[in-house]
């Protein structure tokens, strides 16, 4: 935890680590206020004084997701430097991102509440795909500039994402398998560029 915070922040970041466990171990709806105040080592009270329920602290989670996720996909097109270049460096970004722990122990939670709470969770779901627009807007700019091919965007970017996350996400989701290692991630990133490339570039361009 970060030295520098104030006592209300470190107890507001103790409050939210202790969510993520309390959450991951016994589901939303079993986990209690008490339950959470003791593990982040506070009253209850301050718990209801940072979220008045655990419905906000789950919006918290939510959010603090979405921030990073949209943080990892924050990059730029540039045309002087080739298609091919770009988006492996925007695949390492991505795989730093699904290698977190904290980013794994989030979606676990918010997939579990995804299928015990919908309504609870359909705000989450919708955020959750919106972290990963920021390939989108690349696409376009690619287009538009005549180095790929016509295609809805949001559609091929959820094409070069299911290729990186059926080796590198979904595994380590739903049956906690290690995380590629750096050789593997390597080859996954080159080979999910290569076959997206091979399909939507347009010929004579780089």
């Amino acid at each position: 935890m970060n030295k520098n915070l104030t006592l209300t922040e470190r107890k507001r970041a103790a409050i939210i680590d202790a969510a993520i466990l309390e959450f991951r171990e016994k589901g939303f709806q079993s986990t209690s206020m008490d339950a959470l105040a003791a593990r982040a080592e506070v009253s209850k009270r301050t718990v209801y004084n940072h979220f008045a329920s655990k419905e906000l602290l789950f919006q918290e989670l939510v959010q603090q997701m979405f921030e990073v996720a949209c943080a990892s996909d924050a990059f730029v097109y540039d045309e002087d430097t080739s298609l091919k270049e770009q988006l492996v460096r925007f695949g390492h970004h991505k795989l730093e991102l699904l290698q977190s722990q904290r980013f794994l122990d989030l979606a676990r939670i918010l997939m579990v509440e995804c299928v015990h709470d919908p309504k609870l969770a359909d705000e989450a779901r919708q955020r959750f795909e919106q972290s990963d627009q920021g390939l989108d807007k690349w696409i376009e700019k690619a287009i538009s500039d005549g180095r790929m091919k016509p295609v809805e965007p949001a559609y091929a970017a959820n094409q070069f994402f299911g290729l990186i996350k059926a080796s590198a996400f979904w595994p380590q989701l739903l049956m906690n398998q290690p995380f590629p290692d750096t050789q593997a991630a390597e080859f996954i990133i080159h080979d999910t560029v290569e076959m997206f490339l091979s399909h939507y570039e347009k010929a004579g361009t780089n």
